[in-house]
């Protein structure tokens, strides 16, 4: 039996979408006839932003996990500042932080490179060192973020030269869209930066979750190197789809998972504000993690006719999305085109209208123009996206069906995707 060790900081009781890649395609190369041994962090040592136990039932029964130790730098900060919140997702404006939280930023930004998690590398090291040599182990894969887990692999690649290793980036390393953001002093970006060239030259292969994300890795090593990086996408499992639910009789907007102000909604807000003066029963919902700011502008801008609910566990995520009429996917401000949260295939899976604000370009708008399965608008785009809104409340409130009907999506589903990874495996013995 071919025998695979994934090592990943992120799964089960932890929760969001970081744990869904690998626990769906470890589930599908299961079914392909993988032994899968994962490497993870135990929760009661571990930082998650959110926890999730309805994902523990994707875990194959077949799959061996090994939890481990951590320092938890993250844990430390917390309890010694109780009333500093440790951003999870994006970094806040410098200019609204508290003097504690910019000398926390600078001392993650400087002392814990390439992040705060890098602390758990040590114990992850050793439980993998005695796997491969237990199991004969043939392939390493190491998932990120964090991208501190990508030096776990650089490591076990220089101690056993005949592992194969594929590196996994979900998300960009130096070029994510908050980076900038950071207190990296000179010495310590540079130190960054050729800790990424090193993954990416020397791992077997790189596997990434779009094709403008593929090519902007590709720049950064020599052209001969330039085969190894494959695009493998997020997807969606088909058995998070079985019931179709019930539609709410409000015209409902959803956006889920985390949004702060980076994401540019202004424009959306304005245009969903217009809608309402002319058709009163429509609601903005956001289920996940908003910051202040975005709490601040649907309160002003639609008193009435919105909604927050707390991050809420995937298969009642799931539940929700199915009473939709419209869901919004926010690609953040800037240099972003790369970008492909994971949630654009579970909402393309529900068949309903997805509203993308997107940099021009980008490649989230790409596959929803391919799967038919929506419109992307650029940031500031508020009279074309309220004429669209428009259009679909009209329909809604004709009693016409407005959902999908296209089926291209069904080509991201996991097990699909799952057959990709498997060949890239075989390609390497």
């Amino acid at each position: 039996m071919n025998k695979l060790l994934i090592v990943t900081y992120y799964w089960p009781p932890a929760g969001g979408p970081g744990v869904q890649r690998w626990v769906k395609l470890s589930k599908y190369l299961s079914k392909l006839g993988y032994q899968c041994y994962v490497v993870t962090v135990d929760e009661q040592h571990a930082s998650y932003p959110a926890t999730d136990l309805s994902l523990q039932k994707d875990i194959d029964a077949s799959i061996k996990v090994t939890k481990t130790k951590s320092f938890e730098v993250l844990k430390i900060f917390s309890s010694l500042f109780k009333k500093e919140k440790v951003p999870y997702a994006g970094i806040p404006d410098k200019n609204k932080m508290s003097f504690v939280g910019k000398v926390a930023l600078y001392i993650r930004s400087n002392f814990f490179i390439p992040d705060a998690r890098v602390g758990w590398n040590s114990y992850a090291i050793k439980a993998c060192e005695e796997i491969i040599s237990r199991e004969k182990i043939d392939v390493v894969i190491t998932t990120s973020p964090p991208h501190s887990t990508q030096l776990i692999g650089l490591a076990l690649k220089q101690k056993f030269k005949n592992i194969k290793w594929i590196a996994d980036l979900r998300d960009p390393w130096t070029d994510i869209y908050y980076y900038e953001k950071l207190s990296h002093t000179k010495r310590a970006k540079q130190k960054d930066l050729r800790l990424e060239k090193d993954v990416l030259e020397q791992a077997d292969v790189v596997t990434v979750t779009s094709p403008i994300t593929e090519k902007l890795y590709v720049s950064k090593i020599d052209k001969a190197l330039s085969h190894k990086i494959k695009t493998i996408t997020n997807g969606f499992d088909e058995d998070d789809f079985t019931s179709t639910g019930s539609s709410s009789n409000t015209f409902t907007i959803i956006f889920a998972g985390t949004i702060n102000e980076q994401f540019g909604i202004e424009s959306f807000v304005q245009a969903v504000k217009n809608t309402v003066a002319k058709h009163k029963n429509i609601l903005l919902h956001f289920i996940g993690t908003a910051d202040n700011y975005t709490k601040q502008l649907v309160e002003k801008e639609l008193p009435a006719n919105h909604k927050i609910t707390a991050y809420v566990p995937h298969k009642e995520l799931m539940a929700y999305l199915m009473q939709s009429q419209v869901l919004l996917l926010s690609i953040p401000k800037g240099n972003n085109q790369g970008t492909v949260p994971g949630k654009l295939f579970e909402y393309m899976a529900t068949q309903k209208a997805i509203v993308c604000l997107s940099p021009q370009g980008g490649s989230a708008g790409e596959i929803i123009a391919e799967c038919q399965a929506g419109k992307t608008f650029t940031h500031n785009a508020t009279t074309e996206i309220e004429n669209y809104l428009q259009e679909l409340v009209q329909a809604f409130e004709a009693g016409k069906d407005i959902s999908i009907q296209s089926t291209i999506y069904k080509k991201y589903a996991r097990k699909e995707l799952a057959k990709q990874y498997a060949a890239i495996i075989e390609e390497l013995k």
